[in-house]
């Protein structure tokens, strides 16, 4: 089903379709995204926002359903801790054939997370597919992007499309909780 856009976010789900970067709030932080389907997107993307220790890339999913088709193994516990967390969690997990490459870290894994913003949710499932998403820092960014005016300039000049909502918010200063699974038992990162 496909949603109405807020008029502020006209022209994402079009960007996105054709391969294009936006640049969209999130539930916490202000992110560059793509269509994690789009290998060639999901590249440039990582070439504007560089994964480093501060900047993980990871795949954004509308819901639960999403997320175990593209990992129909994801343990139990993650899947419930998932369904229930009412802040942004991030889970690394073992990345699966449908993820590009190079998304994937030196563990063989991926970052996912479920979309706690409401254009974001809606967007994602527009798409019918994950986003592929970096932090809007570039390399040499100082500080979390927790309001529009902290992205540089040259992480903004690439976006092919700028959200307009939430651009004079302070957006959620509490940093996402990542977790990832070690045999059996849940390990907080």
């Amino acid at each position: 089903m496909l949603h109405r856009p807020p008029h502020r976010g006209i022209g994402a789900l079009s960007t996105i379709k054709g391969g294009g970067l936006v640049l969209l709030p999130t539930a916490n932080l202000w992110q560059l995204v793509t269509d994690a389907r789009q290998y060639k997107s999901v590249n440039r993307l990582l070439a504007v926002c560089p994964p480093n220790r501060l900047n993980n890339p990871e795949l954004i999913f509308a819901d639960r359903e999403m997320l175990l088709s593209w990992f129909p193994n994801l343990h139990p516990k993650i899947d419930t801790l998932l369904s229930y967390h009412g802040r942004v969690l991030t889970v690394k997990v073992p990345a699966t054939v449908s993820v590009p490459d190079s998304m994937v870290d030196r563990r063989d894994e991926v970052a996912v997370r479920l979309a706690l913003d409401s254009f974001c949710y809606r967007l994602t499932e527009d798409l019918e597919a994950p986003l592929a998403g970096c932090l809007a820092l570039s390399e040499v960014s100082a500080g979390l992007p927790t309001r529009f005016g902290k992205i540089r300039s040259d992480v903004m000049r690439q976006a092919d499309f700028t959200v307009q909502r939430r651009q004079r918010d302070q957006l959620d200063t509490r940093a996402a909780v990542t977790i990832r699974m070690d045999d059996d038992e849940l390990e907080f990162l």
